[in-house]
């Protein structure tokens, strides 16, 4: 969604060519200043920008990590940074005239993508303004971080950052083309296969789950789910974001081996697998012998989530 500010100085807006972006694919926008009155533009900046949220457990919920210089972790992608691009220096404008001005900006690659969590969020935003008089400083935080003693105008645009699909799971593993788990316990053996390991948003995972019997076996009920796990900083959540219901009450004779099909949706959400400086988001297909209050009997295979438009 466009947002724009006027001031007595003009209004900025920024229009972005609409495709699908990913990481490392080019940006091309399109910035409009419709000045007020006469003026001298000393600069206008075109700023792509990363904002990653931090969850922290104290008075300040959250906070942007741009807030916290110095605190790194491990991560698949580089750090959050930006990129400036000036496009007008030094330009007269005059009042009621149409100014635009054609811009092209980079994503960085790696890049995170957006994600849009409960905890866990990663924004992409597009801001530009317009400087006039004296105040343009480069350094510090960028230039862009200075115009606030003469800015004239200023609008901004959230991006949305795509991923493609990618065998390779968090942690440098490759996933199998059909991967699969298998745990053994003392009365049931557990078998769990899958047609792919990787779905996009609006997507499914689908599969059979094998159960073999050692004993005669009684649960509440045998299930299959999926298992979203987000963290920010020191918060995280754990959620079924879909399951399927194989079988209840549970009841398998002592020999007895069966095998189920199931299909679990994907939420059509920006929640891909992701390994960022303070946001980790995860998925899995797990099975569950649920045994009321006895200890679940559980299989899990890690899957990946990825986003498209």
């Amino acid at each position: 969604m466009l947002r724009r500010y006027a001031s007595p100085a003009t209004d900025v807006a920024i229009s972005v060519r609409p495709r699908p972006l990913y990481a490392g694919d080019v940006i091309d926008a399109e910035v409009t200043i419709n000045p007020h009155n006469s003026f001298v533009a000393t600069a206008g900046v075109l700023r792509l920008s990363q904002i990653e949220v931090l969850r922290i457990d104290s008075a300040r919920d959250a906070v942007p990590q741009m807030m916290l210089a110095g605190r790194r972790g491990r991560s698949r992608v580089g750090p959050p940074d930006h990129v400036d691009h000036v496009f007008v220096e030094d330009a007269p404008l005059e009042g009621g005239s149409v100014y635009k001005y054609t811009v092209q900006l980079r994503l960085p690659a790696p890049a995170p993508p957006t994600v849009k969590g409960k905890y866990a969020q990663i924004t992409w935003r597009l801001s530009a303004s317009v400087l006039a008089g004296p105040g343009r400083v480069v350094g510090g935080e960028g230039l862009l971080g200075h115009l606030s003693r003469g800015r004239a105008g200023e609008s901004s645009q959230e991006l949305v950052v795509f991923t493609h699909p990618d065998p390779a799971y968090i942690g440098g593993e490759r996933l199998p083309e059909k991967p699969g788990a298998a745990r053994h316990f003392r009365n049931v053996s557990l078998d769990l296969s899958l047609d792919t390991g990787l779905a996009a948003n609006g997507g499914e995972f689908a599969g059979a789950l094998s159960v073999e019997s050692h004993a005669e076996l009684k649960a509440r009920e045998l299930r299959v789910e999926l298992i979203r796990w987000e963290r920010s900083g020191s918060k995280q959540v754990r959620v079924a974001e879909s399951r399927q219901v194989l079988q209840r009450p549970a009841l398998l004779s002592a020999g007895e081996r069966t095998e189920w099909a199931f299909r679990l949706p994907v939420p059509d959400r920006l929640m891909p697998s992701v390994l960022a400086q303070h946001t980790f988001v995860g998925w899995q297909v797990r099975a569950v012998v649920d045994r009321a209050l006895r200890p679940n009997f559980t299989v899990a295979q890690l899957v990946q989530v990825y986003t498209s438009p």
